[in-house]
């Protein structure tokens, strides 16, 4: 089963039980919009991932060192 990347963010942020909308907030978007990315119901663009990732405080390569889970 391929794991997608907006499958493996969602996991990190529930694993460290991180807020969402203190994650949306510092993205500059609406925790509307985030629940979208990352339950794949709007595409995550390029922009979109490296500002979650900003907003998490993870290296981007994080969620690429491994196609599957």
């Amino acid at each position: 089963k391929r794991v997608h990347m907006n499958e493996k963010v969602r996991a990190y942020i529930d694993e460290h039980g991180l807020c969402r909308k203190y994650i949306a907030l510092n993205m500059g978007t609406s925790e509307s919009r985030l629940s979208q990315l990352l339950n794949g119901k709007r595409r995550m663009t390029v922009d979109d991932y490296m500002a979650l990732c900003q907003a998490i405080a993870v290296d981007p390569r994080t969620f690429y060192q491994s196609t599957s889970m």
